[in-house]
């Protein structure tokens, strides 16, 4: 499997993967670290605006219900743990995906992979400090996943 592109634009936020001469896209994200992001209501003034909290293994259904605001641009409906939905900016999207608070459950299972390889590698060489801090941060993606309620997922 491959990772095509990340495509964000007015009309669609999914990572697009190549498997086996197939394009699959990645509609579900995991929340990695606890946050609160205020949301507002997609009206042009935006007076309608709360915090909310997400916790570490929520996930993040990415809807194809999508509604352009004037002034302000594109919003995408997004359902959590199938227990509530709400807009959110095209934009908060991409950031909170760059700075790492949220990432597509496929990610997650490469990063498992990719540090149990580090790891190995680490014990190779006897290399002590990169052991402990991959063990960690492999700890970490394992105690994320074990987190997933699959029942929330389809077709992953």
């Amino acid at each position: 499997m491959s990772i095509v592109t990340l495509f964000i634009n007015e009309k669609s936020f999914k990572k697009v993967y190549r498997r086996k001469g197939e394009l699959y896209m990645d509609t579900h994200f995991i929340i990695m670290k606890p946050f609160c992001h205020e949301v507002g209501c997609c009206c042009p003034e935006q007076q309608h605006q709360h915090m909310i909290n997400f916790r570490q293994g929520d996930i993040w259904t990415i809807t194809n219900n999508r509604k352009y605001v004037d002034g302000l641009g594109w919003y995408c409906l997004i359902d959590i743990n199938n227990e509530f939905q709400f807009f959110i900016y095209v934009d908060d999207i991409q950031e909170l995906h760059a700075k790492g608070s949220i990432c597509s459950i496929w990610d997650l299972d490469l990063k498992i992979n990719y540090l149990n390889f580090k790891i190995n590698k680490a014990l190779d060489t006897h290399d002590r400090e990169a052991f402990l801090s991959l063990s960690n941060e492999l700890h970490h993606a394992q105690q994320v996943k074990s987190k997933i309620n699959y029942a929330h997922v389809q077709n992953v």
